[in-house]
Parts: structure tokens; C-alpha cells; sequence
């Protein structure tokens, strides 16, 4: 038996060092970049920097730049550094001037009505900004800029810095007029007066004449385990840290928590009710007609919740009966999720009571006590005693079945991961976060559960 187990242990860890050494032979061959020659950087850069240009002003731009390479250096991330030289046109000090005339739609309208997308007015204006940019005097500037080695080829990763450098200003353009919202206009007395831009789609269409084709997002470079891990990252950052998403699963989380709660209020009040008037009507003989009656709607009430699923029942409680009293849609699922945990609890309840033996109440009878005394103090602990540890794992139950909510559109845990799901399109990451929380709610009043039966069965000994 010892000799089997050096022999496993010797496996398990010549595995774990064949393991570690292949996540560190793919972390270094992912991060090193195959060498490139500063003419032929100078070729990729040129080249991907023209099949960017889309518009005829950016075109223009491009047959008249040049970018020189003049250092090259290699970074941890597949990514080669470029220190360039750009010899391009000053295009936003030659248009940033007449950003009034340009934007006039009062006076530049097409046929005399206003232009009906930012399509018209570049169509329509596009040769007067082609005009201005050919005299646009050429200026040089310094910049850095990327390349990444991927399996197919060297692809340029351009920031807003590096377009802008490389096309003489035009995101300094773009981001001046989208916060233009009047212009001004000459008047008869020759002086100028501020009008309103009377559509947006003016200012789209003028940056639309100077908007590139071209990604910011840098380009997958890694293989294997670092590829796995790169994407997990990218996942992350995407479903859960822009935009501050991660604040929406804990609005939904609290949403749960308190949903939870007050449902197993009323479950726990519900049911012992519930259990209370069953068991009245099974231990005594002679039945009274207030009793029968009771005993008859408890059991139609048991019947009708367990035998329906809860994603009807909420349905039903909110579409049918709520929603056209105006009732919030948090009090509907309460009232759900609080009558369906109760006819489950009562159910265990009335199991501990029944297991109580009869003559318990027949003791307390001896004692004085009437029949709710005897219930009350006598039979009532003993029986939650025994029932406590299946209504621990009934409230488990309760937790989990909070997420059908969502189909009323209640913002709960589960509503916040298909809204995040939506936003992002991301299928995986969001539901698995919702998974996760869920499995650690579970497993934390699980593990009470545990420990409050552990505790019952050293008091009985």
C-alpha cells in the first residue's frame, strides 16, 4: 500500500512539473515577436495606414503622408515598437477656422430641405473640405507605433493618439465638432449672430468625412494557455468592469436577498397555519364544521401549489392578478414565493407534528392545558426540533427558486445577468457569475444547515 502511493505521488508530480514547464514554454514563445526589418515596417505601416483611409478626404491625406521608421524595438506582448517620423498634412489647422461655414445648415441646405442623414452632408460638402485640404501646408511630426506579429502577418495596432498623428489631427476634429451645438453666422449690418445646428446629423456627416477604418483593439497574439487566459480577461473586463456592469449583478443580488427573506416569512408564518389546521383535523375525531371547511381549503391550497410549477404561479400572480391593480412587481413575487414556500413548509411541519406521540397531548391535557397550550408548548418544540433541519434546506430550496422572477421582469439576480448577457452578447461569462453566486449563497446556508443539525444531534445525546 505505501509503495503504491510513492508511485502516485512521483506521477502526480512529474505531471505538475510537465504541466508547469509547458504554461512556461507557451508563455515565452507567446511574448516574442518575429523580427521585421525597418523597410519593411515602413511597408506595413504605409500600407495598413492607406486601407484605412475610406473617405476621399482621408485618402487625400493618405497619397500625401509618409511614415519613416527610425527605430525598431520588441516588446513582451508579440508587439514590435516603432519610433517613427510622419510627414503629413496640418489638416486640423486648416479646418478647425472655418468650423462655422462648414456647419451653417440654416444656408447649406440640400434642395432646400434639411439634410435627412450625416450621408447627405458628406456627399454634398465633402469637395469643400477636399478644397481647404489641398492647401493644407505639410507638416512633420514624431510618433510611436505599434505593429503585432498574429498568425496572419503584422497587423498595426492604431490608438486615437497614433490615427491622429498619422492623419494631421483629424480625431482633435472629430472630437471639437460632436460638441458644437451652435455656429456662427454673418448678418445684413456685416456683424455675426449664433444660430442653433438644426439637426446632429451635420455634425456626424462632417466627421464622418475624416473617420478611419481601423481597429484600436489590439490584436490576439497569444497561443494556448495564454490565448485561454487572455480571452477569460477580455470576457471579464467586457461583462463586468466597463460601464461599471458589476454594480448591476449586486443590485440583483440584494434584489434576491430580500426577496428571499420576506418570502420565507410569509412561508414560515403560512405554514404553520397550514400545518396547524391539518392537524387538528387528523388527531381529533370529531370535526366541527368551521374546521372541515378550513381543512378543505388548506388542502385545495396545497394541492393547487404543489401541483403547478412556480414560474406559472408568479405568472399568473402578476400578469393576472397584479398587474392590473398596479401592484409592484417585487410585493407579486413575494406573495408567489411566500404562498409556495408555505405549502412546502406546512407539509414538514405537519410531518414533525404527527411524529409527536400522542401521548404528549394527552399529558399536557393532564397538566391543565387546553388543546392550543398543549400545541403551543408542548408539541410545537418538539415537533420544530425535528423538522428544523429540512426547513433549512426547504429555505435552500426557496433561494434557488427566486430566479424565475425574471420572467416578470423583477431585477433580480438572474434579470442581471441577461441584462449584462444582452448589452455584451457575451452567453458564457455573465451566467456563469450568476451560477457562481448563486452556488456560494447555497453552500454558505448549506453549511449552517450542517451545523445547526450537527448541534441537534449533540443535544439529543
Amino acid at each position: 500500500m505505501t509503495k503504491k502511493r510513492v508511485i502516485s505521488g512521483v506521477a502526480a508530480a512529474v505531471l505538475i512539473c510537465l504541466l508547469v514547464s509547458w504554461c512556461f514554454f507557451e508563455v515565452r514563445t507567446a511574448t516574442k515577436a518575429t523580427e521585421i526589418s525597418m523597410q519593411d515596417a515602413e511597408t506595413v505601416l504605409n500600407e495598413q495606414f492607406d486601407k484605412a483611409a475610406v473617405t476621399k478626404s482621408l485618402k487625400y491625406i493618405a497619397d500625401n503622408n509618409y511614415i519613416k521608421v527610425k527605430n525598431i524595438s520588441y516588446g513582451d506582448e508579440k508587439d514590435v515598437i516603432l519610433d517613427c517620423t510622419v510627414k503629413t498634412l496640418a489638416v486640423h489647422e486648416s479646418v478647425a477656422d472655418d468650423y462655422d461655414s462648414y456647419l451653417d445648415a440654416e444656408v447649406k441646405k440640400k434642395n432646400g430641405t434639411m439634410f435627412k442623414s450625416s450621408l447627405d452632408f458628406k456627399m454634398e460638402f465633402e469637395k469643400d473640405i477636399l478644397a481647404a485640404l489641398e492647401k493644407s501646408p505639410k507638416v512633420t511630426k514624431e510618433a510611436k507605433l505599434k505593429l503585432y506579429d498574429t498568425k496572419d502577418g503584422f497587423k498595426i495596432y492604431a490608438d486615437d493618439a497614433s490615427i491622429n498623428t498619422v492623419f494631421g489631427g483629424t480625431i482633435d476634429i472629430k472630437n471639437e465638432v460632436s460638441t458644437i451645438k451652435t455656429v456662427k453666422v454673418p448678418t445684413l449690418d456685416g456683424g455675426t449672430e449664433e444660430k442653433k445646428i438644426q439637426s446632429t446629423n451635420v455634425n456626424k456627416g462632417f466627421i464622418e468625412c475624416f473617420e478611419a477604418r481601423v481597429t484600436s483593439a489590439k490584436p490576439e497574439t497569444a497561443q494556448g494557455i495564454v490565448k485561454i487566459w487572455n480571452s477569460v480577461k477580455k470576457d471579464f473586463e467586457i461583462n463586468f468592469l466597463r460601464h461599471d456592469r458589476w454594480k448591476t449583478i449586486f443590485k440583483g443580488l440584494w434584489v434576491t436577498i430580500k426577496l428571499t427573506f420576506c418570502a420565507l416569512i410569509i412561508g414560515i408564518i403560512l405554514g404553520f397555519i397550514v400545518a396547524f389546521v391539518r392537524c387538528t383535523y387528523l388527531k381529533n375525531t370529531k370535526h366541527g364544521f368551521v374546521l372541515k371547511i378550513l381543512n378543505a381549503i388548506c388542502q385545495f391550497y396545497l394541492t393547487i401549489i404543489r401541483g403547478t410549477p412556480a414560474v406559472v404561479q408568479i405568472m399568473i400572480i402578476y400578469f393576472v392578478i397584479f398587474m392590473p391593480l398596479g401592484v409592484d412587481k417585487f410585493i407579486a413575487a413575494v406573495v408567489c414565493f411566500g404562498f409556495n414556500s408555505g405549502a412546502y413548509v406546512a407539509e414538514i411541519v405537519r410531518g414533525g407534528i404527527m411524529s409527536v406521540d400522542d401521548g404528549q397531548i394527552e399529558a399536557g391535557r393532564s397538566l391543565g392545558f387546553n388543546y392550543m397550550q398543549t400545541m403551543l408548548y408542548i408539541v410545537f418544540p418538539q415537533a420544530f426540533k425535528a423538522v428544523l433541519p429540512a426547513l433549512a434546506n426547504e429555505f435552500v430550496v426557496l433561494l434557488k427558486e427566486t430566479s424565475v422572477a425574471f420572467y416578470i421582469g423583477l431585477g433580480d439576480l438572474m434579470y442581471a445577468g441577461n441584462a449584462i448577457r444582452s448589452a455584451t452578447y457575451s452567453p458564457f461569462m455573465p451566467l456563469v457569475a450568476v451560477a457562481l453566486i448563486y452556488l456560494v449563497m447555497v453552500l454558505g446556508l448549506s453549511r449552517l444547515v450542517g451545523i445547526l443539525e450537527r448541534r441537534l444531534r449533540n443535544n439529543e445525546r
